[in-house]
């Protein structure tokens, strides 16, 4: 296995890239997936990754485990998806897997732990720190992290310059669309100089700014914004923590007549609060769960709040999964514990 939790450009990314160039040139079929909650990075990258894989003359799948948010269309309409596995795990020589942060988020999982390495390679990418075990046994082969960078489509720019395949306006658009994604258009914290440069790269290489400024910033329905409204009607302010918080609860979806992808935003919105260091959005999820978002711009670390939840991610961005319901007190809103019935249920 070959990991880093930093990768300097122009030497690291070279050694990965060599790897990961030969493991596809051994490789007739190569899967393609992502985690459940996709955005616009992990797709950005998957439809990145295709595109360069039409370039080296691999065939290849795309799973998606659930819908595409009709934002992202602009990003999928030339491309076919999967939603269900049409065979199995072990079919492919070679499973690449972007922007997880942790394996178990992906359906494949138990089948990823199961696989025999000499039959199927599994790759993943991703510039969080990645959990690659799942129930003590070790989900991937390569695993290519730098936590450094801003985005996953990031990295991949790196490792298609060290693996010479030419971004073209296709992939160009993808790789942004990661880039602008991640960052809120360049006004998240973990925006750097280097992010910066890649993306005047991917403009000058023909990426279509303004079809992913159009989806990502001007794509609101008025269901989504009735939904924003009662978050924000909920918004509360801890003075002791600093923590800015609101909740969605599944009610809220279903009456103000969306779905999950009109969450998507809400808790960047409130990390532009001056009141506060951290943001937290606490959103019910179908099956028992509740999701919690954090952000900050602060000194605070939120990808270790977030672990102490079983969660991860970055110490500006990061996120945990706990069972239980949102229930309303007196005192505000809080999390109502819910015992795992199956062992299904602790994914």
């Amino acid at each position: 296995m070959f990991s880093s939790q930093f990768m300097p450009p122009a030497t690291t990314y070279k050694k990965h890239a060599q790897r990961l160039k030969s493991a596809i040139a051994q490789s007739d079929r190569v899967l393609l997936t992502l985690t459940t909650s996709l955005d616009g990075d992990s797709l950005g990258s998957m439809v990145a990754m295709a595109y360069a894989l039409d370039k080296l003359g691999r065939r290849f799948f795309c799973y998606v485990p659930e819908d595409v948010p009709p934002m992202f269309h602009y990003l999928t309409k030339h491309r076919p998806l999967m939603r269900e596995m049409e065979e199995a795990v072990a079919a492919y020589p070679l499973v690449m897997i972007f922007d997880t942060g942790d394996i178990k988020r992906t359906p494949l999982v138990a089948d990823l732990v199961k696989r025999q390495p000499g039959q199927t390679q599994v790759v993943n990418i991703d510039h969080h720190p990645t959990v690659i075990h799942f129930a003590d046994q070790l989900a991937v082969d390569h695993n290519i992290v730098d936590s450094a960078a801003a985005s996953t489509t990031e990295m991949l720019v790196y490792l298609f310059d060290a693996m010479d395949v030419q971004i073209d306006a296709k992939m160009a658009t993808a790789l942004l669309t990661g880039i602008l994604t991640d960052t809120t258009h360049f006004a998240n914290p973990n925006t750097t100089d280097e992010t910066m440069a890649v993306a005047a790269r991917l403009m000058a290489k023909g990426a279509d700014h303004q079809t992913i400024t159009r989806a990502t910033m001007r794509s609101k329905s008025l269901g989504t914004l009735k939904l924003w409204g009662r978050a924000l009607s909920r918004l509360a302010f801890n003075p002791h923590s600093g923590v800015v918080s609101t909740v969605v609860t599944l009610q809220d979806l279903t009456e103000c007549q969306v779905d999950d992808n009109a969450t998507m935003g809400i808790a960047n919105f409130l990390n532009t609060l001056s009141e506060g260091k951290v943001a937290l959005v606490l959103k019910e999820e179908p099956g028992g769960f509740v999701k919690g978002s954090l952000r900050t711009t602060s000194d605070v670390n939120v990808a270790e709040i977030a672990q102490r939840f079983g969660g991860g991610g970055h110490a500006k961005a990061a996120a945990f999964k706990v069972r239980g319901k949102l229930v309303e007190t007196g005192l505000g809103w809080q999390v109502e514990e819910l015992p795992a019935s199956t062992e299904s249920d602790k994914l």
